[in-house]
This record gives structure tokens, sequence and C-alpha cells, in this order.
């Protein structure tokens, strides 16, 4: 009977050790372990996610979406961390952030973990232990004052925060560059803010613009003789002082036909202004009242002597190329 005993012993021993050699080996440390199993209702618990694999074994991580069960819910995830171990296997983890708003005791689920071998197409699916976490009501002191579950906690700072602050900067910078500019200027008797000057229009060209409007106005048709002959001159006094720098304005006609004579070397020209300041004086001082064609030969002779008498432009041999440019005189329209 003892011998029958033992001879049953053995068979199992060996049929169990046989049965281990034929089945895959897992390691099956499948793991989530809670950093504390007792916490106050809303406090932030810390969930670790653990398995151990063979090295070549595949493994599906379990999929998880914000809560673990209806009273246990999932804040945060974070990634999944794989570590070999001393006895040269895999250890992959993930860290769960997690909490509770129900009080009592909260289980949390087994957790599925799909392992499949290397070489081998079917997947097996590891469950971690069930765990249980006590979630615990805030004592409430119905004497003392009312309090905040937790003090207030201030948000990081970000850029938008300072923007307010540095576009004040930025003004106060460009109000003191401002102000360092008028003062400057103002020491040196000069503007804020030059702006660009227009050109300044040439003698000949203001002398012709005069006579064109002068024409324009038709005063001796008016009968306006004397002070059509009057403005007529006083343009031609005004551009020889501009042009050759001759006080004409204070001259009178026998001054201002000497003084020419060194401006005016055709003596065409020379003829037809004083036949221009005879008319004049003759308007003005004679009384008398020249024909309308008299008239029209002033206009016509005045505006000869001004064309005559723009400056020509002046030729420049280019010291570069040795082959000349063509320059305007510097009181030629630019």
């Amino acid at each position: 009977m003892v011998k029958h005993t033992h001879f049953r012993k053995s068979a199992n021993t060996a049929f169990t050790a046989l049965w281990l050699l034929m089945v895959p080996f897992y390691a099956v440390a499948q793991k989530a372990i809670p950093d504390t199993s007792r916490f106050l209702i809303g406090q932030q618990v810390k969930l670790t996610l653990e398995l151990e694999v063979n090295k070549g074994d595949r493994v599906n991580w379990p999929s998880l979406n914000d809560t673990l069960t209806k009273s246990v819910e999932i804040i945060s995830k974070g990634l999944v961390d794989t570590l070999t171990t001393p006895d040269n296997r895999i250890r992959l983890t993930q860290e769960l952030l997690i909490t509770s708003f129900d009080t009592g005791f909260q289980v949390i689920p087994p957790i599925p973990f799909g392992v499949s071998t290397a070489g081998s197409g079917e997947t097996t699916e590891l469950f971690s232990p069930a765990g249980l976490l006590e979630v615990l009501n805030v004592q409430v002191d119905m004497a003392g004052d009312i309090k905040d579950l937790k003090p207030v906690m201030k948000a990081p700072y970000t850029l938008r925060d300072f923007i307010p602050y540095l576009l004040m900067l930025l003004g106060l910078m460009l109000l003191g560059l401002l102000i360092w500019f008028y003062i400057r200027n103002r020491r040196q008797n000069k503007p804020l803010i030059k702006l660009p000057s227009k050109p300044q229009p040439l003698p000949h060209q203001v002398a012709i613009a005069g006579l064109e409007e002068l024409k324009r106005e038709q005063l001796w048709q008016k009968g306006q003789v004397k002070e059509y002959h009057s403005r007529l001159t006083d343009i031609l006094r005004t551009y020889f002082e501009a042009r050759f720098g001759v006080d004409a304005p204070e001259m009178t006609s026998d001054e201002i036909a000497d003084a020419m004579k060194d401006h005016l070397s055709d003596k065409e020209r020379m003829a037809d202004l004083k036949n221009i300041l005879s008319m004049a004086d003759m308007a003005k001082f004679a009384k008398a009242r020249p024909m309308g064609a008299d008239n029209e030969l002033s206009m016509t002779l005045a505006l000869s002597i001004v064309s005559s008498t723009i400056p020509l432009p002046v030729r420049k041999e280019n010291p570069a190329t040795g082959s000349s440019g063509s320059e305007t005189d510097s009181n030629k329209n630019r």
C-alpha cells in the first residue's frame, strides 16, 4: 500500500514537470500598485502598472480611457517605460494619476495585459490582481471656520501675462527717445522731424510761369494797360536779380539796360529789352496807351529774353572712361 502511494506521488510530480515544460513561460509579474491605499476624497494618487516578460515577447499594453471604474478617474497617463532586469528580462512600467470623488472602499479592477511569446501567434491575456482603495471623507469641524479642501494654487506665468508690461516698457522707451530728440534738436535749432523739402523752381521757370499767368489774365484787354506793363517788367527785374545777381528791382530802366550789357551779349536781345522797358515807361509815366500789337509784342520779347538766357548743359569728361557726359548747370532744373 505504501509503495502504491509513493508511486502515485512520483507520477503526479513527473506529470506536473512535463506540463510546465509544455506550457509557454510568461513572466506574469503583472501588477497595478498604488502608492497608497488610503487617501482623502479628490486627492490624486499615483498608480503604477508593471509587467515583466521575456525578451522577444510581444505585449499588448492596456488601452485605458478616462476612468478605471465609475468611481475611479484617470487624470493623466505617463509613457510606458522599458527596463532590462538583472535576470535579462524586460520590465514595462507606466504611471497613472488617479483620483476618486466617492468616499468608501473603491475597487481597482484587474487590468488585462496581452502577451504572446516569440514565434507564437497566440496571445494570452494576463490580469493584474484586483486592488482596494479607501477614500476618506474630509473631517468637518462644525464649530470652526469654513476652509478650502486645498489651498489656492497659483497658475504658472506665461508670456501673455507679461505682454502688457512689455508694451508699457516699450512705450516709455519710445517716449524717452522722442523727448531726447526734441531736446537735442531744440538746442541745435532743428525741427523734431525734418520733412523732405520740395525742390525750388529755377529762376527761368518762375519767370516763364509768371509771364504765362500774366498772359492768361488779359489785363490790357480789360483796359489795365499800365498794370500789365508794370507786372511784365517786375517779372523781368526779379528774373535778372535771381539769374544774374543784378539788383534790377531797385534800378531805373536805363540802369537795367546798362547793367544787362554784360549778360545779354546778343544785340538783338538788348534791343528787345530796351523796347520792353521803353514801352513800359510810356504806359506808366507818359500815360500813353500802346496798341494791342505793342502789348503782345512786349510779352513775346520778354519770353524770348528769358528763353535765350536759360543755362545750357555743361559737359564734363569722365576721368575713368575718358568719355564726356552731359550735366546741367546748377541753376538748371534737376
